[in-house]
């Protein structure tokens, strides 16, 4: 079977401006070669990725949703990548051939309704915006193996009425060292930007005098700056945007990660990743992290932005058993199992072509 993969529209595949959908496109990539189709990215201009078929296309990369605001309409360019992508794709896709989209956007969703095979969309963030919300609605009730989501908070956020297929992420265990005996320093890894929330790591090592190490694409270097300046005292050290291995080698080190998101993370990978080093996750219970953050278990979870709440959290990291942490990946968010939740995905894709099939939890 021939099966597109449609990436991103915000960034190039390696930028890591695109958070976690980068690695759920490669991976999926891998994984549905190896089951043996024929598998081809579709990504913007200057992508880079070691898959078996690469696509790179120009045009305009898309603005992210984030911030865009709830009822702000959606604006469309004619030569945007995603508009110079679907256009390829509706020109060469053929029946019996599947496109996954990745891309958190209205117009997959619309076409999906007008091209010669099926189209699936893995909507990767929670509800920004009311046109997105209403053609994700519309496609759950009438055709709901079009969607799937990442976790159940996230499809929660649409207001869905019926049962949603979940595919999270998984990883390649072997990639990520598990560290029984960590480093005194804590870890934030992500983007540096405003609704990451690493606002909170400083006020975190301001409060307690812990270290903590960041790591991520500076998005937002203005933002960073007036962090710095608001909390001279604090102890927060930036790593730098770091690739494998030594991503996994620096999260091996951290004593806990720290995630502070400030919106409705979808699922938030690096929470995975940390746990597969064996590193204890402390975060706030706000979307998808909750899905693999147990209290007491893989670390604990503090009320969405209650900073005591946090702070109380970090003192009681060492009740955690680290191997805890990654049995609970080795459980749940291997390649092994990402793989098989897609091979479920083709085959309700391709079963029902008028698309009368429900939706499985």
């Amino acid at each position: 079977m021939r099966v597109d993969l449609l990436s991103t529209a915000v960034a190039p595949l390696g930028s890591g401006l695109g958070g976690g959908v980068e690695h759920m496109v490669i991976q999926a990539a891998r994984q549905l070669n190896a089951q043996g189709h024929a598998v081809r990215i579709i990504a913007p201009l200057e992508s880079a990725a070691d898959v078996p078929e690469l696509l790179t296309l120009p045009g305009r990369l898309a603005p992210t949703m984030i911030g865009h605001g709830h009822d702000r309409p959606l604006s469309i360019e004619a030569d945007a990548f995603l508009v110079v992508a679907l256009r390829r794709l509706m020109d060469q896709s053929q029946a019996g051939d599947v496109i996954l989209n990745f891309s958190y956007d209205w117009l997959p969703l619309f076409l999906s309704d007008h091209l010669p095979c099926p189209l699936g969309t893995l909507v990767s963030m929670g509800s920004l915006n009311r046109s997105l919300d209403l053609e994700i609605r519309r496609i759950a009730a009438c055709q709901p193996h079009r969607l799937a989501f990442l976790s159940a908070p996230q499809a929660a956020s649409f207001g869905l009425a019926g049962p949603t297929r979940l595919i999270p992420p998984g990883l390649d265990l072997a990639r990520y060292p598990y560290n029984a005996h960590p480093g005194p320093a804590l870890g934030w890894l992500g983007r540096i930007a405003p609704e990451k929330g690493l606002e909170d790591a400083f006020a975190l090592a301001d409060r307690t005098g812990a270290t903590v190490m960041a790591f991520g694409v500076m998005q937002d270097r203005a933002y960073w700056d007036r962090l710095v300046r608001r909390h001279p005292t604090a102890a927060v050290r930036y790593g730098g945007f770091l690739r494998m291995p030594a991503l996994a080698e620096a999260v091996s080190q951290f004593r806990a990660l720290l995630m502070t998101p400030k919106w409705l993370e979808a699922f938030g990978l690096v929470g995975i990743e940390a746990l597969a080093c064996g590193t204890p996750v402390i975060a706030y219970r706000r979307g998808g992290i909750a899905a693999y953050v147990d209290d007491g278990e893989t670390g604990w979870l503090a009320e969405p932005d209650d900073l005591d709440g946090l702070c109380a959290a970090v003192e009681r990291i060492p009740s955690i058993e680290r191997a805890a942490c990654r049995a609970r990946v080795e459980r749940s968010y291997t390649l092994a199992h990402y793989g098989t939740a897609l091979a479920d995905w083709l085959a309700a894709l391709t079963a029902e072509p008028n698309g009368t099939e429900e939706a499985v939890a």
